[in-house]
């Protein structure tokens, strides 16, 4: 099964407030993902040795490409910046969730959307048993 890093937002993920995601992917890994596809949600990327396995998330819907510009209002919330902001954390080195939410609505990059539903979540105790 592949895999998906959460990082800064794991817990808006573990607090079911997170439902898409936007990625700098090569094309060819986008287009190999489907909906339905199961993806384990990590809290780190595993190759680092410090990831540790959260849970399962489905794709609702085939990853899609899109201007960063052009990410909806709605998204505030399935991006999990609305937890984020409600809880007083920061992303990427100290960035507020609302500034890299508007940043995206002033950048000319384009990231690959992927919609998803979780669908388990894992104890430590769920973890260190497989």
């Amino acid at each position: 099964m592949r895999i998906i890093s959460f990082a800064e937002t794991t817990p808006a993920l573990l607090a079911g407030r997170k439902t898409v995601t936007r990625r700098e992917w090569k094309e060819s890994y986008a287009y190999a993902l489907n909906p339905g596809d199961l993806l384990q949600a990590w809290d780190k990327n595993p190759r680092t040795g410090k990831g540790k396995r959260v849970g399962t998330i489905r794709l609702t819907a085939a990853p899609r490409l899109e201007a960063a510009r052009d990410v909806p209002d709605e998204d505030w919330e399935g991006e999990g910046f609305a937890y984020l902001a409600e809880h007083g954390l920061t992303l990427f080195g100290g960035a507020t969730p609302r500034e890299v939410f508007d940043g995206w609505r002033r950048s000319t990059n384009s990231l690959w959307v992927v919609r998803f539903e979780l669908v388990e979540l894992l104890t430590e105790r769920d973890e260190a048993a497989r």
